[in-house]
């Protein structure tokens, strides 16, 4: 049997289904983006864009999935198709292992950023990053940014009243002054090299 008459057997159908989600994943309104979010609550991943993961299972899924049944072919060729339910069970457990993995890895080090949001009146006691080239108390174009609760990435202006704080530095937004629309900012509690959620978005 040729290798492409092997991979159009009925029992490597779930296989290529699951390389044909990936491919489809890099189109606008795809199978993954329904398939992602489900993923990602039962991977308890919460941080992570759901079309990653499902990209990441369905490729593991795919490739995992026809290996297992090239070695049964070449091997156990008699318990091909009685292979298919204890291969196909083994993929699964093996691709949502991996999925985990990445997503846990991703979820730490490239955070899902769910919205951008300018200002915010209520971030008072947050730690934020600098994005502008200095935030002091004479220089009208303070940038600093914080991220809520919800995962939402606000960009909030602020001064400072006597310190000056370069690109980059990790500060605590402190009084919101509502006629100026800008936070007062402090230095940020020693130790705090990263603190969670305000990283510099791209880090430089």
């Amino acid at each position: 049997m040729s290798y492409l008459g092997f991979l159009t057997q009925w029992y490597n159908w779930p296989y290529l289904a699951a390389l044909a989600v990936t491919v489809l994943s890099f189109t606008p309104g795809s199978l993954a983006g329904h398939i992602g979010q489900p993923l990602a609550s039962w991977l308890k991943l919460e941080r992570v864009s759901g079309r990653l993961l499902a990209r990441v299972f369905s490729v593991v899924v795919g490739v995992l999935g026809l290996t297992v049944n090239g070695a049964l072919h070449d091997y156990l060729a008699a318990s091909q198709e009685r292979g298919l339910l204890p291969g196909l069970v083994f993929t699964l457990v093996v691709a949502a292992l991996v999925t985990r993995s990445v997503g846990r890895l991703f979820e730490r080090q490239f955070p899902e950023i769910k919205a951008v949001g300018w200002g915010a009146a209520d971030l008072t006691g947050r730690e934020a990053r600098v994005v502008s080239k200095v935030v002091s108390p004479d220089y009208a174009a303070g940038r600093a940014q914080v991220m809520d609760d919800d995962g939402t990435l606000h960009i909030v202006l602020c001064k400072a009243r006597e310190e000056e704080f370069p690109y980059g530095s990790l500060v605590e937004l402190g009084e919101y002054d509502a006629e100026d629309r800008r936070y007062f900012v402090e230095r940020a509690g020693e130790g705090d090299e990263r603190s969670e959620g305000v990283e510099l978005y791209p880090d430089p």
